[in-house]
């Protein structure tokens, strides 16, 4: 049995979905599971990270788990060694190696090192900027055929998450990837400008680009984010270091399948889109 976290999310919700596929059991963790819909046969637990405690039930017969990051990381880790967990895949984030000082780089390395501490078997997952970063774009799309944002000359490799939930199938249910850590890139940097041109094919539109000052997009982001985070993502995303903008060659090399384009991802969720 595998717990899944973030079972509603991007790359949880994934990775759930690929591991049934193949017929491997699978728990979801959710703090409201009367709110989830799962296919058939997942097993539903009820928790909560925020409350360790919660969580005997759902740790309790399962051998791995997939987690993500928690302000309560090492009573987390201790509930799933006291049920038997044996291996953890953890989502990090690779700002951990590029941009360990700030604030998104020093948590995550927090997270990890509870994990390395806790004396159980792991593999930490590090991607870089995620293709699916681009649905906070839905509400412009919705609203009209123009996308804004700043740094749109600016390519990065975003990661398609079903490469993400790709590699973590293959830590959880393969053995060989004890004490990796794995930094997560699509094939090829990709712009602002071609993710909208991506999206507007994938979904039959023509949208277009234009771009807003850095200063205008920290405003809105402010609407839901804490400041020091608005910083870091823009000066992730304005202005990368060069380990930033490299494609990595990670997801074939453990998958076996070579890593995503962002056009395929917007092709493969084109409904979230329409």
């Amino acid at each position: 049995m595998i717990l899944i976290s973030g079972a509603t999310g991007n790359v949880g919700g994934e990775l759930l979905r690929q591991l049934h596929a193949e017929g491997t059991a699978v728990r979801a963790l959710t703090r409201d599971p009367s709110r989830a819909r799962f296919p058939a046969g997942v097993d539903v637990a009820e928790g909560d990270f925020g409350a360790p405690e919660s969580l005997a039930e759902a740790f309790s017969g399962a051998e791995s788990a997939f987690l993500m990051m928690s302000s309560n990381q090492t009573a987390v880790l201790r509930e799933a060694a006291r049920a038997g967990v044996r291996r953890i895949v953890l989502l990090s984030t690779m700002a951990v190696e590029t941009r360990p000082e700030s604030l998104i780089g020093r948590l995550h390395l927090e997270a990890e090192r509870a994990v390395t501490e806790s004396g159980l078997e792991w593999t930490f997952l590090r991607p870089g900027q995620f293709a699916s970063n681009t649905r906070a774009w839905r509400a412009q799309i919705a609203a009209g055929d123009v996308i804004r944002t700043p740094f749109p000359r600016v390519g990065l490799p975003a990661v398609h998450t079903g490469d993400i939930a790709s590699v973590a199938r293959t830590a959880l249910t393969r053995e060989g990837h004890a004490g990796a850590a794995y930094s997560l890139t699509g094939p090829e940097p990709v712009t602002p400008v071609e993710q909208v041109a991506a999206i507007g094919r994938a979904i039959g539109r023509e949208l277009r680009h234009e771009e807003i000052t850095a200063e205008r997009a920290a405003e809105e982001m402010a609407a839901h984010m804490p400041p020091e985070i608005v910083a870091a993502t823009l000066e992730f995303v304005g202005s990368p270091t060069e380990a930033e903008t490299r494609a990595q060659p990670t997801v074939e090399k453990v998958t076996g399948e070579p890593a995503r384009t962002f056009a395929e991802w917007a092709r493969d969720n084109a409904d979230s889109f329409r």
